[in-house]
């Protein structure tokens, strides 16, 4: 382990060298540094970007040799805010940890038996703030149940399972419709053959000239086509997420209207409609 020990009046500091999986290298390789010190009884380690100006992390270990995480573990994201807190004990996560996204959107509240989640409940978000559904599952209990929401914050469905065993509820303008379900299975809608059968398809369809014909500058472009797929696998309402122009967009778009029907989504054992986004990477080269 490559690391120095500064004295100062109250306590030895000791500074470590670490890349970017928390692990020893040499000072020249280094991109995070970590200083550590004793706190009654404990040891507590800092961590910033190598040139102090970012605080990655704070924790506790059983020792100097930072080879066992035992307490308080905290994570931040670059703009200085929460990415996940929790404990640990003896190296093994323990009770309540959480995750945030970098708008401080809780995105994760898992509870830890001896480093394994017993109780877990995940969160997700439309592009306007309002949450979206929410998750969460107890393995304990054999439990699962969900939450979906409106962009305008009202509920649409809410799901209970008891082992396979479920109760939907869909929330409408004509009141509320119940029904039985019996399969937690759900599959995102997909290309046929999946990602081989997608890669297949644009080799034969799409013409990657398109940006280069229109005179693009070079680099690469990164399209991303959002549309739906019905139950019976049609595609409809395709628009652009992105606007790099030059014609890309369009021949996406074209590709994905012109190609076969999708394998609809599956939520609880039955066929829904889903939201997809497709990426297509298109590269012009300097001549």
């Amino acid at each position: 382990m490559f690391f120095s020990i500064a004295k100062s009046q109250s306590n030895k500091r000791y500074v470590y060298y670490l890349d970017a999986t928390l692990t020893s290298v040499e000072k020249s390789k280094a991109v995070i540094l970590g200083e550590g010190s004793y706190e009654n009884g404990a040891f507590r380690l800092n961590c910033y970007s190598i040139n102090r100006d970012k605080l990655f992390l704070t924790a506790y270990c059983t020792d100097s040799t930072l080879s066992e995480f035992n307490g308080l573990f905290t994570s931040f994201h670059l703009n200085g805010y929460k990415e996940e807190e929790g404990n640990y004990k003896n190296g093994s996560k323990e009770g309540l940890w959480q995750k945030w996204d970098s708008l401080q959107r809780k995105l994760d509240s898992t509870i830890y038996l001896q480093d394994q989640p017993v109780q877990s409940t995940t969160f997700s978000y439309y592009k306007n703030g309002a949450l979206s559904y929410s998750t969460t599952k107890d393995s304990l209990l054999d439990t699962y149940s969900s939450v979906s929401y409106t962009k305008e914050g009202l509920k649409s469905s809410e799901v209970f399972f008891q082992g396979q065993k479920g109760v939907l509820m869909s929330f409408t303008e004509n009141g509320i419709v119940t029904d039985s379900v019996f399969t937690r299975e759900e599959k995102e809608a997909g290309f046929p053959g999946a990602e081989k059968g997608w890669r297949s398809y644009l080799e034969q369809n799409l013409n990657p000239n398109v940006p280069v014909n229109r005179k693009a500058p070079p680099g690469t472009y990164n399209v991303r086509i959002k549309f739906i797929v019905q139950k019976d696998g049609n595609i409809t309402e395709i628009s652009a997420e992105t606007s790099f122009g030059y014609g890309m967009e369009e021949e996406v778009i074209r590709v994905i209207r012109k190609g076969p029907k999708w394998i609809p989504a599956v939520q609880y054992g039955r066929k829904v409609k889903a939201y997809r986004i497709q990426p297509v990477t298109f590269v012009v080269a300097r001549n």
